[in-house]
């Protein structure tokens, strides 16, 4: 095996195409998904946004010599694609460093690829000054290993619309909704109002992601990321609110036909930067003629069902996982969160990458939390897997220990469940369960 290491930053040509190279890359991830990595157009397109966004490909390419009906040589065999996002962690908005087309051919499998890549990249988004990591996961296995916690998760409603559910009257009237007015429009139009909307839910949502403009393309049905093409999806269309400041809000549905004597439509976007803007979209919403059923991905917890007259209408179909964060500045991230109550804890956190193993006195006054790392942290590389206290660092506080992973789902969800189980252990579980406390569950509205 002659294995050369991957590092790309440019992927088109001077022709604003896609090189070979890039298009080597994308057949090796879509592979690696069991898909294909579509039209020459769409890999266009996704190089030069991929070029734009700051996206770096690692990996390793095969140098051994390949005929060409087996891909030619170089031929990649493992990939890993970093780029620039931010995320709301509650408190204030944090860079992060999102992680994507992570992949290994099934002939090079057991080699230790993927912990060289992921080991590699982490190591490069901490020197660079990221404080936290983040990835969707195909599989929910795979990633805890390398300090990865679950931070949202996503869920699939089903909405009744034959029994003509509508928003409570004092809802409407309680929330200002009524005070506005929705105007229908072609989701194409609306690149800027979407980019508008997307900053100004990411200062205020916990969980929220800023998004590309390519995921802000796939969202308006300009291109169809999810079936590799660029043909606009031409039965979608989008409904703004308009308030009394101006533009609060927009939903993008697309209408998916009629199967079983039901008509369905899938609320692709709903963009709302108030409660007036979302109560009343979903007012319009749920009175679409020529629809019976809505499906809608929200959070857990989405408020619609308590909003309407018969709960029932909203039906829970799915749940999974969907956003995974990495820290890589415990520091920065726990001063990133907001606090309920005020108190001290000391974490100790476990790393089994060695990259923030340590102690770390929590000090929340005003439900604003400062961080204070122990002084006999060693530097990073040296730090192993497992923390030692030091009895210096604020020893009246009680001390709680966290796996990193574990951490990072209690800075977003966190971490009473795993406080009851054993999961967290020490004297400190029960005042960190209060410290991580939420109300709300952190929500992100779109995969990467």
């Amino acid at each position: 095996m002659s294995l050369k290491p991957i590092h790309l930053t440019e992927f088109t040509g001077k022709d604003g195409r896609a090189t070979d190279e890039y298009r080597r890359i994308s057949t090796r991830i879509a592979h690696g998904f069991h898909a294909t990595p579509g039209e020459a157009e769409i890999q266009d397109y996704r190089a030069r946004h991929d070029e734009k966004s700051g996206v770096v490909v690692r990996g390793f390419e095969d140098t051994a010599d390949l005929p060409d009906w087996a891909g030619g040589s170089p031929k990649p065999v493992a990939t890993i694609l970093g780029f620039p996002m931010r995320i709301n962690v509650g408190a204030s908005v944090l860079g992060l460093w999102g992680i994507t087309g992570v992949s290994v051919s099934s002939t090079h499998r057991r080699r230790g690829l993927l912990r060289q890549m992921m080991q590699s990249e982490l190591e490069e988004a901490q020197r660079n000054g990221y404080p936290l990591a983040a990835l969707t996961a195909t599989e929910g296995g795979i990633y805890g290993r390398f300090g990865f916690g679950i931070s949202t998760r996503l869920c699939t409603y089903d909405i009744n619309l034959r029994s003509k559910p509508r928003i409570l009257t004092e809802v409407m009237e309680a929330t200002g909704a009524e005070g506005g007015t929705i105007v229908e429009a072609e989701p194409r139009d609306l690149v800027e109002l979407a980019r508008d909307l997307n900053e100004r839910r990411l200062q205020i949502i916990p969980g929220q992601i800023s998004r590309s403009d390519k995921i802000i393309d796939d969202r308006l049905g300009i291109v169809s990321l999810g079936e590799e093409s660029m043909k606009p999806r031409l039965k979608r269309e989008a409904f703004v609110y308009r308030g009394a400041k101006g533009v609060d809000g927009f939903a993008v549905i697309e209408h998916q036909g009629r199967e079983h004597d039901v008509s369905r439509a899938k609320v692709v976007d709903v963009q709302a930067a108030t409660t007036a803007a979302w109560v009343a979209l979903w007012d319009h919403l749920l009175q679409l003629d020529l629809v019976d059923s809505l499906i809608l991905d929200e959070s857990p917890g989405q408020p619609l069902d308590a909003l309407i007259a018969n709960p029932r209408n909203v039906v829970l179909t799915e749940d999974e996982d969907l956003i995974w964060t990495r820290i890589l500045d415990v520091q920065k991230v726990l001063e990133a969160r907001r606090y309920p109550i005020d108190g001290d804890l000391v974490i100790l956190v476990d790393d089994p990458m060695g990259l923030v193993t340590g102690a770390y006195a929590l000090s929340v006054k005003n439900g604003v939390g400062t961080v204070t790392a122990s002084e006999e942290l060693p530097p990073v590389g040296e730090r192993g897997s497992t923390s030692e206290d030091d009895a210096d660092l604020v020893p009246e506080a009680p001390r709680v220990r966290f796996s990193v992973d574990r951490l990072a789902s209690a800075v977003f969800r966190g971490c009473k469940v795993e406080a009851r189980f054993g999961v967290i252990r020490g004297e400190g579980v029960v005042q960190a369960t209060h410290l991580f406390s939420v109300d709300d569950e952190p929500f992100c509205d779109f995969d990467f």
